[in-house]
C-alpha cells in the first residue's frame, strides 16, 4: 500500500511539473510580447507593424494556453466522471464524416476509409467521436502530407469493435510505443510543440477508452505504417426478467 501511495504521489508530482512546464512557455511569450507592446507608443509604421505582430503572437499563445487548460479539464472530467452518456448507436457515419473533414483540411493527402455500412457500438457518442478525431489529428500533425492516412472500423469475431487510424509516415521507434498515451509524452518534444501538439491528445483518447472498459494501443513495425487503435467491448446483454420455475 505504501509503495502504491508513493507511486501515485510521484505520478502526480510529475504531472504537475509537466503541466507547469507546458504553461510556462506560452506565459513567458505572453509577458515578453505584452511588455514589448507597452514599451513604445505605436506612432510610426515600423512600430505599428511590431505592435501588430506582438498582438498576433499574444493571441496565438493565449489560444494555445486555452487549449492546454481545456485538455487538462477534459482529462479531469474523464477521471472523475468517465463516460456519462451511454447509448447504442452507429459509429460508421461519424467515421465517414471525419474522413471527409480530413480531405477538406488536407486535400493533398490521401485519406482512405475502410468501414462497413454499419458499425454498432455502445457508449458516449460525443466522447467516442472525440477519440477517433484525436487519433486522426495526431496522424496529420506528425506526418507529411505525402503520407497516406487510413481510418478503419470493424467488428471482431469476439463482438468487440475495433477502430484504428493508420498513417504511412516514418514510424515510431519501439522504445516510445509504451509511453505514447501518457500525459505530456512526446517522441520529439520540440517538433511536437512547434506543430501545435501539447502531449495530451492521446492521453484523452486513453481516458475515453478506459471509461468505456476498452483497450487501446499503438503499433509501428520497422519499415511499416504506424497504427493507433482502440477496441470497445461487445454490447452488453439486455437485462432479462428473472426466471421463475413453477
Amino acid at each position: 500500500m505504501l509503495d502504491s501511495t508513493q507511486q501515485a504521489e510521484a505520478k502526480m508530482r510529475r504531472f504537475v511539473a509537466d503541466a507547469s512546464h507546458e504553461l510556462r512557455t506560452p506565459l513567458t511569450t505572453l509577458r515578453g510580447y505584452s511588455a514589448l507592446h507597452a514599451s513604445e507608443p505605436a506612432t510610426d509604421p515600423a512600430t505599428l507593424a511590431a505592435a501588430t505582430d506582438a498582438m498576433r503572437r499574444i493571441h496565438h499563445e493565449a489560444t494555445r494556453m486555452t487549449r492546454i487548460v481545456d485538455d487538462l479539464l477534459d482529462l479531469t472530467d474523464l477521471d472523475e466522471h468517465g463516460a456519462v452518456e451511454r447509448t447504442t448507436f452507429d459509429l460508421a457515419p461519424a467515421l465517414r464524416d471525419l474522413a471527409g473533414d480530413l480531405r477538406v483540411v488536407q486535400p493533398g493527402r490521401m485519406i482512405a476509409l475502410h468501414c462497413p455500412e454499419r458499425l454498432t457500438v455502445t457508449g458516449d457518442h460525443d466522447r467516442l467521436v472525440q477519440a477517433v478525431a484525436a487519433l486522426a489529428s495526431n496522424a496529420l500533425r506528425h506526418t507529411p502530407e505525402t503520407a497516406a492516412v487510413w481510418i478503419t472500423g470493424e467488428t471482431l469475431a469476439s463482438g468487440a469493435v475495433r477502430v484504428a487510424v493508420v498513417d504511412h509516415g516514418a514510424g515510431i521507434p519501439p522504445e516510445h510505443l509504451a509511453h505514447l498515451f501518457e500525459r505530456f509524452y512526446r517522441v520529439d518534444r520540440g517538433r511536437a510543440r512547434a506543430s501545435g501538439g501539447n502531449g495530451l491528445g492521446l492521453a484523452i483518447v486513453a481516458g475515453i477508452v478506459t471509461a468505456h472498459d476498452g483497450r487501446y494501443g499503438a503499433e509501428s513495425p520497422s519499415g511499416g505504417p504506424t497504427t493507433f487503435w482502440f477496441e470497445l467491448p461487445s454490447r452488453p446483454e439486455p437485462a432479462r426478467s428473472p426466471r421463475h420455475d413453477s
